[in-house]
């Protein structure tokens, strides 16, 4: 036997073992990057609770404007116990509940636009991309009859379960809005 086939015997037993070791550690790379999403959502449940963290509650004007003031951060909570859909601030205190019942309609927006700012100060590559937002706007009857509507911004990474979870809980339809 002379040296070059030791060593093509010597490549055709490694290559099999090689490939044994890999595959485990593929298997385990693949179960981390399916888990690692719902290691870090920011939906939790407590109970009947469901709570979307990392929203913020944008106080509206009389005549109908989004902002009236600095934006309020906290989670958006919708209880099936109690049938209310709550607006709890960092500290933990209330800024609005609203009964199930007297949710009249519900708007879901995603706004796009341009990264001027990035494009500016990084790179002109960010004009290729667009920033998005996405609002959740509840239109409900208050107490006195009157016509009211509360408008929260929710977090990208949360929107979808949250609108989902909307119109789960309250049994009323979510309308979409989406621009391009």
């Amino acid at each position: 036997m002379n040296a070059s086939n030791k060593y093509d015997v010597a490549q055709s037993v490694a290559l099999p073992v090689r490939n044994q070791l890999l595959l485990p550690v593929l298997i385990c790379f693949a179960i981390q990057l399916w888990a690692m999403p719902m290691a870090f959502s920011t939906e939790t449940t407590s109970g009947s609770t469901l709570k979307f963290d990392h929203s913020e509650y944008m106080k509206a004007t009389a005549s109908g404007q989004k902002k009236a003031g600095p934006a309020l951060k906290g989670a958006l909570c919708f209880d099936s116990a109690q049938k209310t859909v709550t607006f709890l601030d960092k500290g933990g205190n209330p800024a609005f509940q609203i009964g199930y019942d007297s949710i009249k309609s519900m708007l879901y927006e995603q706004s796009a636009t341009p990264r001027y700012a990035e494009a500016v100060l990084i790179s002109p590559l960010f004009l290729l991309s667009n920033s998005k937002k996405h609002y959740l706007t509840i239109q409900y009857t208050d107490s006195a009859g009157a016509g009211q509507f509360v408008i929260i911004h929710l977090d990208k990474k949360n929107a979808q379960g949250a609108v989902a979870a909307a119109q789960a809980q309250t049994g009323k339809p979510v309308e979409r809005v989406e621009q391009k």
